[in-house]
């Protein structure tokens, strides 16, 4: 019960004792039929008597009652109210049955002091009963049939049993964890930390000196010296020994069963809330386990607060749980190791402003504080068929070092120079295999995949998810259990979407990680066996042969030659030529791009071999299994990537924190107006916090970028992290790859230009196009001088040597075949034009990048003559030439070419001296072969054209806001031309763009050189910096700058590249790990997306904040989306999808916020009224929050980017106003229409004077009871209308969405709602308003309002009930203020609609930027 308020609500105070309308008076039982009142008597009992019958104790009439009949009047347990002791026993005969209807109802005076009513509130009905029947039940011969409720008890004790079953539940387990405590202390005081913990931290001994490391008896200790990757996998990591405890385990299944038993006893409480268990009641006095409600109550808020302190508890110690009740051990004893990894900071975003650094550095703060800086996990101590103790952690396999005492990873290397791998083609002995199995473990990419139980625990232990429990517990308990079902079902088939998603991409990396095959050759022991996959080394001697199954190794060419398809590891379509590593001390053996050409790579695809000899194998040693495979890294890139913190995310984290600071208010807020304290109090606050932080907030959140993976799936683009969706949304700068994404996949031959002898030295001739005419040492350079080998029919190998050879039209013989020199590599050339004569190459030098050319040795059949002929980048042929052979317009003319963007190759050939044979000739080293007499012969140029749409991608990107560039391993030149022709660089109205290109000075390496392309004339790095800062202003001629991969680097050391980076176009000549560098220095700026094809811009890929591949290939995997259509408008459809969901979550999140303050502001105002609204306009709002939320969702992007991008700040100057201003509009139109229900007491008849609410005659736990009433039904309406306007105000928008209209889900659900609330609204009274307690009543109290207003109100209909809450009987308020209700209602819309267009977006926005500017980037798209 609680006291009225004097403001306004001063319920009946000129209106006299209020008075209940047509109560009912509850059955009355007499020792006699005789002795019952005549006004109370129903009309079967009265037939019964007149019949002469019977009246039997269950109210039948019959000629003899039986004995077995089930009295009605029976209150054994506790008497009937009002009765004395005595009453309780002997027999009782009910006056009146259900089935009677003569009885009328009565008019009921509540004089009696609310405080009196507390424990009888039917006192009022009880005398006004026997006033109109004329009886006392105090006679001892009439009672009613209404037993006496268990005596509330105001002060609980604390050692009741209802308690004590609570603190018991806590303090044994405490008890239990605290013996546990003293045990785990005692055993390891003794202990010095480092006897358990181990450091990584140290650097790994020198290789041996004695001992060869392949050898069979070598000892761990030496096998792990020759590593040279084993200090960087272990730095960061912290080692610590534990061995499974029995007391530990016993300790840690109590924490378990304590759970357990939490959970349990909340749902034995809610269920006892209904009265479930009255049977099994061990009091024996009441209908309830717990006794009453009132304790009941009780019992569950401490329960409670037991079981979320309990809970977040658990989810503190969560990662350290396992160790805790493990015992500790010296690492060598070790059957358990944990391994603590630092927490790398996750990548930041540029410019993510004070609150949400303050929230990151707040965050480093507390985890240094509470030494939570690593990720901790438990990994258990295997051991080998030999005894040898190992640990897998993260794909890696660290093995116990007896001598060293700790675990470490182990590698080998091969060779290390070409002559030593030719000297290790003797294979492994069995013995020694097995050795290194142990050390490097199987050949597989080993990972602990994910159970769905697991991938359960990992979704469902989030620390909202036990706020979301922990909310719906309470609405269980509080009759509230129909919306508590419903937002069960959205949470957890959230969660379970998420675990499904997360376990196919588990499962598909997975299947990408295993090899299949039936078994590979090996030699072993000197012979040829067939052995696992699994079961391959690094040493082994293999056999390569053709297969339709992924090759399971990284490996080494040493005798024999291959074509591999790397298609799924680098997205190149063609197939690439593998050759052998030559017999050469000199060289050194890499696995980098220098030997490329010599590698194999685990998940490429052999599709020909090409033996050295006819019928000898193709050999090949292994040098990497398992994980530090190439294929094995990519997995690993994909199982452990990069975290990355957004803006968003980290106000969140702020904007959660202040919510709940902001429930804890109106908690105490609700308290307070309700006038009340106790167990009830507690719960209304309860219901305020849990909507004003709404437990769906997550799960909408979520269902948001769902729905725009989904739609880009739809469209080829499949994204495996949905975060990255809403991060996509903020690009502002876009990077990408030339050759394959901005231009087709290969080059198309244009021509060549040759060098003509004249009288004042060489000089260019025109360009040529037509094989034939082309002068013969072109044609001979084009026919032997490549890599190109076939597979069937078709030629295969480098996309520009194909394209080179399939000009010639020309056929290619096998290599051996077709020659009788002797010489085992001999290829024949068969040419079809000119009578050409056929060419023998008699061997080949591969294109290796540090020396950026070819050579290939040939010999002409037709005179005996042998040439070398070379083919590579003009500089570097121009740099081994005899200068006398080169035009002295060579450079300017290869330049010339380039910035018209062609790919230029320069030839030049060297004629063997006739006095060396063929054989010494096949025989020279390279060095020797391309030491002297090299002569420039012509260029040949390629190109590689743009796609069709490339222009106009970057021409929508450009138009919405991204400042598009160019990374490339491309001539810088090529670079320019292509950036000029897809629209990259572009002039304006100022003039040409000027364009500057950055190189390394040929005299000083350390200095950069700025050149016009225009021109060629250099500039100084004053009057550029003059030049770039006078065009950033916009006074002056676009200019843009072009830089190498040198320069890139030599800049980023001066510390100049940061300054210039957004002046810079195109980046070229980089490198793989130059393109990552570049990537990051953008990051530092923006947030920087990178499209690519995956290859070897995989890196670059990975570390941008979105990556996106145009390939489906394997490596595409690393990057955040991979799209299966090769255009960049995927990227552009990105953008779309990306800025629409990020537009929809903040929409999302603005309408939950709001759903939850309207609920709290104008629920305060119900507080204070001490009313409520019905189950069913409850279960509406509910009910109708999840479609609406999730009908946001479904707006389509719209169809052009805009200029702009979302804001990303949840706290940004924008949000918080529209919020806010929502907030108190929302707040003012419900104080009006209060103000406007209460001004109906003197205006307009007068029809609410002496109709208010007097929320002290009832029970509040009995909320539903508080919604008959005209309070409870104006601000019911009201609030539904509001929470629906506010998803329609946050569903407008076109800029990053399609339309407010074309939201066809959206407008279809919004308006079924809006014309039910209109229906309930201005309805008159039907079974429909009575469903929801709105302008509905008995049908007593129509027929009176009927007679008194002159209305013509239904007063018998199908569902209208037979009780009203209320004193009047009913809350029917008249039509003209329905309308003017309705009108509030839709006022409330417009001045929304006008406030979020007119001010925030408009004014607002304005005044914000001025009021508070944001440190913006200044950049040209």
């Amino acid at each position: 019960m609680v006291e009225g308020k004097t403001f306004l609500h001063t319920p009946n105070a000129q209106c006299g004792v209020p008075v209940k309308m047509d109560a009912a008076c509850p059955v009355v039982c007499a020792r006699s039929v005789a002795q019952c009142p005549k006004a109370l008597l129903g009309s079967s009992i009265a037939a019964c008597i007149t019949s002469g019958l019977n009246v039997c104790t269950d109210g039948s009439c019959r000629s003899q009652c039986p004995a077995s009949v089930e009295p009605v009047c029976v209150c054994s347990k506790t008497g009937f109210v009002l009765a004395d002791a005595s009453a309780s026993t002997g027999t009782w005969l009910p006056c009146s049955t259900a089935a009677d209807s003569n009885v009328l109802p009565i008019n009921v005076n509540y004089t009696d002091a609310p405080s009196v009513l507390y424990d009888k509130p039917n006192l009022p009905v009880w005398k006004a009963c026997q006033a109109f029947a004329d009886f006392k039940v105090s006679d001892g011969t009439v009672v009613f049939n209404t037993c006496n409720a268990v005596p509330q008890t105001r002060i609980k004790n604390p050692l009741a049993p209802e308690f004590l079953a609570t603190y018991c539940i806590m303090s044994i387990e405490v008890v239990i964890l605290f013996i546990y405590f003293l045990i785990k202390i005692s055993r390891e005081r003794h202990s010095s930390e480092k006897d358990f913990i181990m450091i990584r931290e140290y650097s790994p001994t020198s290789s041996p000196t004695s001992k060869n490391p392949f050898e069979r008896d070598v000892e761990l200790q030496d096998v792990g010296s020759s590593s040279s990757s084993s200090n960087v996998d272990m730095n960061g990591l912290r080692f610590t020994g534990y061995r499974t405890d029995p007391i530990g385990m016993i300790a840690n299944m109590t924490v378990i069963t304590t759970s357990f038993i939490w959970m349990v006893l909340l749902a034995i409480l809610v269920l006892d809330y209904y009265a479930v268990f009255s049977r099994f009641n061990f009091r024996r006095d009441s209908d309830l386990l717990f006794n009453d409600h009132e304790l009941l109550s009780t019992v569950f808020i401490v329960s409670w607060h037991f079981v979320l302190v309990w809970f977040l508890g658990l989810k503190a110690v969560q990662e350290r749980s396992e160790s805790y009740f493990g015992r500790r051990v010296p690492i060598s004893e070790a059957t358990l190791v944990q391994i603590e990894k630092k927490v790398v900071d996750s990548v930041a975003i540029a410019n993510m402003g004070a609150i949400a650094e303050f929230v990151r550095s707040f965050e480093a703060r507390m985890r240094r504080f509470f030494k939570a800086e690593h990720s901790v996990s438990m990994v258990p101590v295997k051991v080998t068929s030999n005894g040898r103790r190992y640990i897998e952690f993260e794909c890696v396999r660290y093995v116990y070092d007896d001598r060293a005492g700790r675990f470490q990873p182990y590698t080998f290397s091969v060779g290390p120079t070409f002559a030593d791998l030719h000297q290790q083609l003797r294979g492994l002995g069995s013995s020694e295999a097995h050795d290194r199995t142990e050390l490097v473990g199987p050949n597989v990419i080993a990972f602990p995949a994910d159970t769905f139980y697991t991938a359960l625990i990992k979704e469902f232990s989030g620390i909202f998810y036990i706020y979301q429990m922990m909310s719906l517990w309470t609405w269980y308990y509080y009759a509230y259990y129909y919306m508590g079902l419903v937002l069960t079902f959205v949470i957890v088939s959230s969660g379970l979407s998420k675990v499904r998603v997360f376990l196919q991409s588990q499962r598909r990396v997975l299947s990408m990680a295993n090899f299949s095959g039936s078994g590979v050759r090996v030699l072993r022991n000197g012979s040829w066996v067939l052995v696992s996959t699994e079961d391959l080394v690094p040493g082994d001697v293999i056999e390569v042969v053709a297969s339709t199954h992924v090759l399971p190794v990284d490996a080494v060419l040493v005798d024999g030659g291959a074509v591999c398809d790397e298609s799924s590891l680098t997205g190149e379509a063609l197939p690439v030529v593998k050759f052998p590593v030559k017999n050469d001390p000199s060289l050194t053996y890499r696995k980098d791009d220098s030997t490329k050409s010599n590698s194999l790579y685990a998940g490429c695809f052999v599709l020909e071999t090409q033996p050295a000899q006819k019928g000898k194998p193709v050999l090949a040693i292994v040098t990497a299994t398992g994980a530090v495979t190439s294929k094995g890294r990519l997995v690993k890139d994909i199982l452990f990537p990069s975290k990355v913190s957004f803006v968003f995310q980290e106000h969140l984290k702020v904007v959660f924190f202040m919510l709940i600071l902001w429930g804890i208010v109106m908690l105490v807020l609700s308290i307070v107006l309700l006038g009340t304290t106790g167990a009830d109090a507690w719960f209304y606050g309860m219901f305020t916090i849990s909507q004003v932080l709404s437990p769906l907030l997550p799960a909408v959140l979520v269902i948001g970028q769902s729905v725009a993976s989904e739609r880009l799936a739809k469209k080829g683009i499949l994204c495996v992290d949905l975060d990255r969706i809403t991060l996509s949304g903020k690009v502002k700068v876009y990077c990408f790859d030339k050759t394959g994404t901005l231009t087709k996949e290969g080059l198309n031959f244009l021509g060549i230009q040759h060098s003509l002898v004249a009288a004042g030295g060489p000089k260019f001739g025109a360009v040529l196009n037509d094989f034939s005419n082309f002068p013969a040492p072109i044609r001979y350079a084009m026919l032997a001088c490549h890599s190109v080998t076939m597979v069937g029919d078709s030629p295969v190998g480098n996309f520009v040597d194909v394209e080179m050879f399939r000009t010639t039209e020309a056929r290619l013989g096998r290599p051996g075949e077709g020659s009788a020199l002797g010489i085992p590599d001999t290829t024949v050339v068969y040419p079809t034009v000119n009578s050409d004569p056929d060419l023998q190459i008699l061997k080949r030098f591969e294109f290796v990048h540090s020396n950026a050319y070819m050579t290939v040795l040939m010999r002409d059949p037709s005179d005996g003559k042998m040439y070398a002929y070379l083919k590579g980048s003009f500089e570097k042929i121009r740099d081994i030439c005899e200068p006398s052979s080169l035009p002295a317009d060579a450079e300017k003319n290869a330049r010339f070419h380039a910035s018209e963007g062609c790919y230029v190759l320069a030839f030049a050939r060297r004629e063997i001296p006739s006095t060396i044979s063929v054989s010494e000739a096949a025989n020279m080293p390279r060095s020797t072969l391309e030491k002297d007499g090299i002569n420039f012969i012509g260029i040949c140029l390629f190109r590689n054209e743009l796609k069709h749409d490339t222009a106009d991608a970057l021409e929508e990107l450009r138009d919405g806001g991204c400042r598009v560039v160019m990374i490339t391993g491309d001539n810088m030149d090529t670079g320019v031309f292509v950036a000029k022709r897809c629209g990259m660089i572009r002039s304006n109205e100022f003039g040409e763009v000027l364009v500057f290109k950055g190189d390394l000075d040929s005299k000083d390496s350390s200095k950069v050189v700025w050149t016009n392309t225009e021109d060629g004339s250099v500039i100084s790095q004053s009057s550029l910096s003059s030049l770039l800062a006078a065009a950033r202003v916009g006074n002056y001629r676009p200019t843009e700058l072009a830089v190498t991969g040198k320069a890139f680097n030599v800049l980023l050391t001066a510390g100049s590249m940061r300054k210039l980076l957004f002046d810079t176009r195109v980046f070229a000549r980089m490198s793989p790990d130059d393109k990552v560098m570049c990537v990051r220095l953008h990051m530092e700026k923006a947030i920087t997306a990178m499209c690519g094809d995956g290859g070897n811009d995989a890196g670059a890929l990975k570390a941008a904040h979105s990556g996106i591949a145009l390939s489906e290939a394997e490596s595409s995997v690393v990057a955040h989306f991979s799209s299966s259509n090769r255009s960049i408008f995927s990227c552009v459809e990105l953008l779309r999808e990306a800025r629409c969901a990020l537009d929809i979550s903040f929409a999302s999140y603005k309408y939950l916020i709001m759903y939850g303050e309207i609920l709290a502001f104008l629920g305060l105002i119900q507080y204070y009224f001490t009313v409520n609204m019905s189950q069913a306009m409850w279960i509406l709002i509910d009910g109708s929050t999840v479609p609406l939320s999730w009908a946001l969702t479904q707006a389509v992007p719209a169809k052009r980017l805009a200029r702009t991008r979302p804001t990303a700040r949840l706290l940004g100057p924008e949000t918080v106003i529209s919020v806010v201003g929502m907030i108190i509009i929302n707040c003012i139109f419900g104080i009006v229409a209060v103000v406007m229900l209460y001004g109906e007491r003197t205006a307009n008849g007068k029809w609410f004077s002496c109709q208010e609410f007097d929320g002290s005659y009832y029970d509040i736990r009995r909320w539903w009871e508080l919604a008959d009433n005209f309070e409870g039904a104006v601000t019911g309406i009201l609030i539904v209308f509001q929470i629906v306007h506010a998803a329609a105000v946050f569903g407008i928008g076109r800029v990053y969405r399609s339309g407010f209209f074309r939201n066809v889900t959206f407008m279809a659900i919004y308006g079924a709602i809006l014309v039910l609330l209109s229906v309930l609204t201005l309805s008159d009274p039907n079974a429909l308003t009575c469903a929801f307690h709105i302008n509905c009543g008995t049908s007593a109290a129509i027929t009176r309002l009927n007679q008194a207003t002159g209305t013509k109100y239904a007063n018998n209909f199908w569902g209208q009930p037979t009780e009203y809450y209320t004193f009047s009987g009913h809350n029917i308020l008249p039509m003209q203020f329905r309308v003017r209700l309705w009108c509030l209602a839709m006022g409330n819309l417009v001045v929304l609609i006008a406030f979020q267009w007119g001010v925030v977006l408009t004014v607002g926005r304005a005044i914000a930027k001025r009021q508070w500017p944001q440190s913006r980037l200044l950049y040209k798209p």
